[in-house]
C-alpha cells in the first residue's frame, strides 16, 4: 500500500469512528437503513416479497415481508443486525477489486431499489437524503476526497454495526419484545441474550476481517 493510501485509510477509520460513536445519535439513522436493508436483501434472496420498510424517529425500523418456511425465517431475522457488517464487507471487497467510486454507486443503486418499499415520512426523509449526499460526493468531489469518502463509508458500516450491537447489549434491548433477537429466540428457543452475544461477536469479527482487508489494500 502506498503511503498516501495508507494514511487516507487510517484517517478514514478515525473519521468513521467519530461518526459511529460520538455522533451515533445522528449516524444511527444511516446504520438502521443498512439494518433494514439486510432484512430486505435476505428476504429477496430467499424469494420472499418485501411489502414495506418503515423507520421511526428514534432510529429504529421494520421490514414487512412474506413469511417463509421456519428455517428461512431465522436467516431473515438474523440478517438485520448482520446487515451493516455484510454490506461493509461487500463494500471492502469492491474497494479491493474496483475503483472507490463504485462503492458509492453501488450504495446508491441499493438505496434506489429500496425506495418503492418505503412507507412513512421518516423513511422518505432518510433514504432520499442519503442518496443526495452520496450523489453529490460521487459527482462533484475531487478524486482524493471521493476516495476518502468511500473509505469512510465502508468503515462506518463496519464500525456502526458493532456500535449498534454494543448498545443493544448494554441497554438490555434484547429483553424488549418486537426485537430481532427476541424474534430469533422465539424461532429457535435459544435465549435472546445468546443471540445478542452471537451477533455482537459476528459484527466484531466482520470489523476485524474487513478492517484487515482495507488496511492491506494494494496501492
Amino acid at each position: 500500500m502506498a503511503v498516501g493510501t495508507d494514511t487516507a485509510m487510517w484517517h478514514a477509520a478515525m473519521l468513521a469512528w467519530i461518526l459511529a460513536v460520538p455522533l451515533w445519535p445522528i449516524t444511527k439513522f444511516v446504520v438502521v437503513v443498512a439494518h433494514e436493508g439486510g432484512h430486505a436483501m435476505a428476504a429477496v434472496a430467499l424469494l420472499r416479497a418485501v411489502r414495506k420498510i418503515t423507520f421511526t424517529r428514534d432510529g429504529q425500523g421494520g421490514t414487512l415481508h412474506e413469511i417463509p418456511f421456519w428455517p428461512l425465517s431465522i436467516v431473515i431475522a438474523a440478517a438485520g443486525y448482520a446487515g451493516p457488517s455484510l454490506f461493509g464487507l461487500f463494500a471492502a471487497w469492491l474497494l479491493l477489486h474496483t475503483e472507490p467510486v463504485m462503492v458509492l454507486w453501488a450504495s446508491m443503486a441499493f438505496l434506489v431499489l429500496m425506495l418503492p418499499t418505503l412507507r412513512g415520512l421518516i423513511g422518505w426523509l432518510i433514504v432520499p437524503a442519503l442518496l443526495v449526499v452520496l450523489f453529490q460526493v460521487t459527482t462533484k468531489a475531487r478524486e482524493e476526497h471521493l476516495m476518502l469518502a468511500a473509505y469512510v463509508w465502508v468503515w462506518l458500516l463496519l464500525i456502526g454495526a458493532v456500535q449498534r450491537m454494543i448498545l443493544h447489549a448494554t441497554r438490555g434491548d434484547w429483553t424488549v419484545k418486537e426485537n430481532d433477537t427476541t424474534r430469533l429466540s422465539e424461532l429457535t428457543l435459544v435465549p435472546s441474550a445468546v443471540w445478542s452475544f452471537v451477533l455482537l461477536a459476528g459484527t466484531i469479527g466482520a470489523l476485524v476481517w474487513g478492517g484487515s482487508l482495507l488496511l492491506r489494500m494494494p496501492a
